[in-house]
């Protein structure tokens, strides 16, 4: 098989790198859509709460739905780093995880749900906001991966 010359092997690279950013400029417009849809339906949800009265239902929803848009804004701020630094911010997707797992347990039927599922999801948790601390802050730590 012959061999790639050093300047042939640099635009290679180069060419996929073009083709990373581009994708991830992609990934960050649909981010920005979705978490502005998700706020709109975030209002909505609050316009149909003072609309019915449904409180305990209507409430729950509303939090449902800001946790989702909470947890697309921060996938968009972990692009975003990644465009503006060329690394991935660990902390950042560990918070995003926590989150989308709060998100979770605030919405599963208490009644129906086995007490392994729990003990599950607070292994997790637990695991989730112990790296969260260890990693303090991505930027200054550098805790970030490349």
């Amino acid at each position: 098989m012959p061999e790639l010359s050093e300047e042939r092997a640099n635009q290679l690279v180069n060419t996929f790198s073009t083709i990373s950013i581009a994708v991830y400029v992609g990934v960050a417009i649909l981010l920005s859509i979705i978490a502005i849809l998700s706020l709109i339906e975030s209002f909505l949800e609050v316009l149909v709460i003072l609309a019915t009265m449904h409180w305990e239902e209507g409430i729950i929803q509303v939090i449902y739905s800001i946790l989702f848009t909470i947890i697309i804004i921060e996938l968009f701020e972990t692009v975003t780093v990644y465009l503006k630094t060329k690394r991935v911010p660990v902390r950042a997707l560990l918070i995003v995880a926590l989150t989308a797992l709060i998100r979770h347990i605030i919405v599963i039927n208490i009644s129906e749900t086995e007490v392994y599922h729990y003990l599950g999801l607070s292994v997790i948790m637990a695991v989730l906001i112990a790296g969260v601390y260890l990693l303090k802050e991505d930027i200054h730590s550098g805790n970030l991966i490349n």
